[in-house]
């Protein structure tokens, strides 16, 4: 583990016992983590509530999750409450004797009561994963309304308006969520108690899900009469009407909109219904966010006159008088002291001799027990049991799947897939024999054997943008297994089973039913009549529905964990009840597979093979097998020099006008002057006179995973999307969002050379934390027990980090950075577009926060915070939080479709975040060639503004990484560069964010990063200098990675190794050559 330097405060060593046992609560203040504590001496702030108390003499304000108090004409403040828990929201009650507030205290958001010097705290509801936001008293104080989120992955946007007792107690609904599904939050009552006024989000979520336009007519102040009920809007309109704040005698409102890229502060009067714009100064308001967080603007509060309003704007808290719009600062100073837990960073060998192999998957086990199959690194293997040594299954150059053997042992049949040829079932015998059953250019998958091994059931998949197989009608097959036709059932659907009598074939189908992604299991007769559906599952957390041969039971996946249960073929068509079962383990695993007389389970958890019996009472799992499979890593042999380029080393060699780089097999040896560089007689002369080298770059935020949501689930030979990476100098691609043994095995197969592309730094599944997400990512986090399974999970497939994904309660999030530490796995957490979730992110030792923070201007209070700590921060502007994203603002500029790169390598964008609804995997010719067009004001108060933030951050010391999303593979990381330079960011630092920043981060900063003698020979040649124009950076001619020098147009391997590239499907077509057009274009 790396120990970073501590500019400020000190070390220290939190001890809570309490923190580690599942028996006792978790307190949040005291996790058991090295931390440093800091002080920032702060005048300015960041997205601040302000509320004056009843008499006019005190505000009470938040600054990073802390509550202040000072006089109302300004001074010092003083804390009220602080610490390591979050506090922020704060309201007086109507008497001025109490202030209510949100605290994280218990873990969770809960509304909390305390006098207004922070004493006699109250806890007033006790919610736990249904986040509460913005209290506010009734008018008699009897009772405090707030927002309440749900905790679904389907209901992001939406929550309802509850009550509480000011003393404590349950919650009642007072406003539903709206039927449109989206939010209700900002609710005030009247001074006389007769209304509840409210803001509710009048549209539904605008066609892409992710754009929303704040100046159309989005959000409406509404009023509900507490006597009557009845409900009607008061304001609304262009630029939406939010934050309403009643005047103390009930005759005005004031609410904040946005005009054009402004956010202004109006007063409504209730008599003329006159809507009056106030002060223009207010930074931009939330509305453009596609993410409801319960609040779109601070809170502020009237003076007890009526005459002025104190609000926060420009990082101060203004005074602004109603009738003149004049605004003063209301100045504060303050010294914040917070505890930083130290991030935990590891770092791994990129380049060990030899690798294990973990990630295995499509286990198979003979009917005696005593052989395994299973597929690595893009090859069948197996092994005897009892002796750890697996040897190939049969030679080939195809990639090879799914083994399944014969009721009597004697044959293994198998899937080959060739990208351009397509499937091939084959056979092979206990004689050596292989044979080709079955040929297709479909995506042939799953063989299964009938009871008496006469037939070979299999299924030919739907083809799809990551493997083609358009050509072939899918569904499930049956074919002799001696040879003969194949004969379809005329159904579609996965993991095709035999019944015990061969007379039925079981099978499951998937479909997206209410947001979520359902599992059916069905079954139809051999001769493909009599189809009855027996069970479903309720949403994507259960999966994986696998009968045992008996048909008596049912082994699933719920939650990352197996269960079974018993199962009547009998019984159609019920909503499988996945608590009903018994859970097999509390450590999760892959690929389960059935025992042949269905008393037991096979799994695999990394290289090691469980086994649990169904009737075991409670049993542990018992290890079956291990498989020690130990293969060397790809190092190239071979000399290559880069002679009489400008060299940017991003180290302490600074830039070397005219230099020479010499690289021995995937290591840089040399790199200075040329006139003091040697060159070997052996190696391969660059010339590279006018050229610019620099280290390959890092995406710190590329899904370059093209396959995750196309696949049907056999790996391809190679990857597009890595080609693009590499074609436009992507070396190391960190993806935080990804699938789980396909990634490890990709990665696997990259350092061993069986597959080309970055290098691969990968989550895996990410560690999401609600239900009903569209696909199977949700882990629960109850117990510390579970965040350390969650690390084991990922230890046993040789992961190093996790990706901490909308977990709701703080102290969730604080246990998988805990288990991390222990188990030696860094967290990175998403910053979920919340403010207060990115405050957490650095107080709690995160390694790095992925997205911008949705806020306009990050001022001092939060730039001192990261820049103290040493959590990074990837903004991904390109997808930005808040605004219209940068992508956008690129799009109009470039014509993306004719780089021949993208035209090779980009068959597909992520092109549905489009404000235009493009459908999902657009070609780079249909994204880019409408676009949305907006005024320059909004990009400037949208990704720019973000970026004049991260230079802020970049100058205090902070770390800034660049993460391409993966928009467009490769093109966007490039984008991603042009975006942070135009916050006024050096050229030299974006490059060192796109390089060295994010090596750091991962802990790798000694292995790759920059061009230095002893690390990797990670390395780009570009046409054009980009230290005079960032655009530059896209002029790539010559990626090497590990040694590996390829040619960025063809991406064949070129110098020392002549190995030209594969064909990827759509390049084998009968298209006319004159014409770019790719057959799965045309796929519906």
């Amino acid at each position: 583990m790396r120990v970073t330097t501590i500019a400020a405060g000190l070390l220290g060593l939190a001890l809570s016992t309490g923190c580690t046992s599942n028996a006792q609560e978790w307190d949040i203040t005291q996790t058991g983590q090295p931390y440093q504590e800091v002080e920032l001496s702060l005048t300015e702030g960041t997205w601040i509530s302000v509320a004056v108390s009843p008499v006019g003499n005190t505000i009470v304000f938040d600054v990073l999750g802390d509550i202040y108090s000072m006089p109302a004409t300004g001074g010092a403040a003083e804390l009220v409450h602080g610490g390591p828990a979050i506090q922020h929201s704060p309201v007086f009650s109507p008497d001025g004797a109490r202030i209510a507030y949100i605290s994280d205290v218990d873990g969770s958001d809960n509304i909390w009561t305390s006098d207004p010097d922070g004493s006699n705290p109250v806890q007033v509801s006790s919610g736990s994963t249904r986040a509460l936001v913005d209290p506010s008293w009734s008018a008699d104080g009897r009772t405090i309304v707030a927002a309440r989120m749900f905790d679904t992955a389907n209901r992001l946007h939406s929550s309802e308006l509850v009550t509480y007792p000011a003393s404590g107690g349950d919650a009642e609904q007072i406003v539903p969520m709206p039927e449109n599904g989206e939010n209700v939050h900002d609710a005030v009552y009247s001074p006389d108690g007769q209304f509840l006024y409210f803001v509710e989000k009048m549209t539904p979520p605008h066609a892409s899900t992710v754009y929303v336009d704040a100046n159309h007519k989005n959000f409406a102040i509404r009023r509900k009469s507490l006597e009557t009920g009845e409900t009607k809007t008061v304001v609304g309109g262009f630029g939406g009407a939010m934050t309403p704040s009643m005047s103390p005698d009930g005759s005005k409102m004031a609410f904040v909109r946005r005009v054009k890229d402004q956010t202004m502060l109006f007063t409504y009067d209730f008599a003329t219904r006159a809507q009056i714009p106030v002060f223009d100064g207010l930074d931009r308001d939330g509305q453009a966010d596609f993410l409801g967080q319960g609040t779109y603007y601070p809170r502020f509060s009237w003076f007890p006159d009526g005459k002025a309003i104190a609000i926060w704007a420009g990082g101060k808290i203004m005074r602004v008088d109603i009738d003149s719009g004049r605004a003063n600062e209301i100045p504060f100073s303050l010294t914040a002291r917070h505890r930083l837990i130290e991030p935990a960073r590891f770092t791994q060998d990129l380049d060990p001799d030899t690798l294990r192999v973990k990630a295995i998957s499509r286990l198979a086990l003979s009917p005696d027990e005593q052989m395994l199959a299973f597929s690595a690194l893009g090859r069948i293997w197996r092994q005897d049991v009892f002796d750890n040594m697996p040897e190939h299954l049969s030679a080939t150059k195809a990639s090879q799947s799914e083994p399944a053997f014969s009721p009597d042992g004697r044959s293994i049949a198998f899937i080959e897939w060739d990208d351009v040829l397509g499937g091939t079932l084959k056979v092979k015998s206990d004689d050596g024999k292989v044979s080709a059953l079955f040929k297709s250019t479909g995506i042939v998958r799953e063989p299964s054997f009938s009871p008496d091994g006469s037939v070979i059931m299999f299924q030919i998949a739907s083809g799809d943008d990551c493997l083609g197989g358009h050509l072939a009608d899918p569904g499930i097959y049956w074919i002799p297994a001696e040879g003969g036709e194949a004969t379809p059932l005329g159904v579609v659907g996965g993991n095709p089973r035999f019944s015990p009598d061969g007379e039925r074939v079981y099978f499951t189908t998937e479909a997206y039913i209410d947001e979520t992604l359902v599992t059916t299991l069905e079954s139809v007769s051999i001769n493909g009549d009599d189809h009855e559906v027996h069970v479903r599952t309720k949403d994507s957390d259960t999966s994986e529905l696998k009968l045992s041969p008996d048909l008596n039971w049912i082994a699933y996946r719920h939650y990352q964990t197996y269960y079974v249960a018993s199962f009547d073929p009998a019984v159609e068509g019920g909503v499988f009840d996945a608590d009903s079962g018994t859970r097999l383990t509390d450590a999760g695993g892959y690929e389960l597979i059935w025992a042949r007389d269905s008393e037991s389970v096979f799994w695999a958890f990394g290289p090691d093979v469980y086994r649990a019996y169904v009737n075991a009472d409670g049993a542990d799992p018992t290890l079956f097998a291990r498989v020690d499979l130990r293969v060397p890593v790809d190092r190239p042999i071979g000399k290559t020099a880069f002679v009489g380029g400008r060299i940017i080393t991003l180290d302490q060699g600074g830039i070397i006008e005219h230099g020479t780089l010499v690289v021995d097999g995937n290591r840089i040896v040399a790199v200075g002057p040329t006139a003091d560089v040697g060159v070997p007689n052996d190696a391969h002369v660059i010339d590279a006179t006018g050229k610019t080298l620099m280290p390959g770059l890092v995406d710190m935020h590329g899904h370059l995973d093209g396959c995750y949501y196309a696949s049907a689930g056999l790996l391809p030979q190679q990857q597009a999307s890595r080609y693009a990476a590499l074609s436009f100098g992507i070396t190391t691609n960190y993806d935080p969002y990804t699938s789980e043994l396909p990634t490890y095995g990709v990665t696997e197969m990259t350092q061993t050379g069986a597959m080309v592309g970055p290098r691969t730094i990968a989550v895996g599944s990410v560690i999401f934390g609600r239900k009903r997400k569209y696909d199977p990512v949700y882990v629960p986090i109850e117990t510390y027990a579970d965040a350390v399974a969650v690390m084991d999970r990922k230890n046993a497939l040789g992961g190093t980090i996790i990706k901490s994904y909308r977990q709701i309660q703080r102290k969730q999030r604080q246990m998988l950075v805990k288990a991390g530490r222990e188990k030696g796995i860094m967290v990175d957490v998403e910053g979920e577009s919340h403010f207060f979730n990115g405050i957490t992110a650095i107080l709690d030792g995160n390694l790095n926060l992925q997205h911008n923070v949705p806020v306009e201007t990050l001022y001092d209070d939060f730039i001192q915070l990261m820049a103290k700590s040493d959590v990074a921060h990837t903004p991904t502007l390109i997808v930005l939080f808040g605004e219209l994203m940068g992508e956008n603002y690129l799009y109009n500029s470039s014509r993306l479709w004719e780089d021949p790169r993208v035209d090779a390598y980009v068959q597909t964008t992520t092109s549905s975040y489009s404000p235009l609804a493009v459908p999902v995997g657009a070609p780079p010719y249909v994204r880019g060639m409408t676009n949305i067009q907006a005024a320059d004001e909004i990009w400037d108060l949208g990704f720019r503004a973000a970026a004049r933030s991260m230079k802020a951050l970049n100058d205090a010391g902070g770390r800034v990484n660049a993460g391409s999303h993966g928009q467009v593979y490769g093109l966007a990381m490039h984008w991603e560069l042009q975006l942070l330079s135009e916050g006024g960011m050096s050229n030299l630092d974006v490059l060192k964010a796109a390089t060295i920043n994010g090596a750091t981060t991962l802990g790798l900063e000694e292995q790759i990063g920059s061009i230095k003698a002893g690390k990797f020979a990670d390395i780009i040649v570009l046409d054009e200098n980009p230290l005079t124009d960032i655009r530059n950076t896209e002029t790539v001619s010559r990626t090497m990675v590990n040694g590996r020098l390829y040619d960025s147009v063809t991406m064949n391997e070129i110098g020392n190794h002549d190995r030209p590239r594969r064909p990827f499907y759509w390049e084998v077509n009968d298209v006319p050559k004159h014409i770019n057009w790719k057959p799965a274009w045309g796929e519906h």
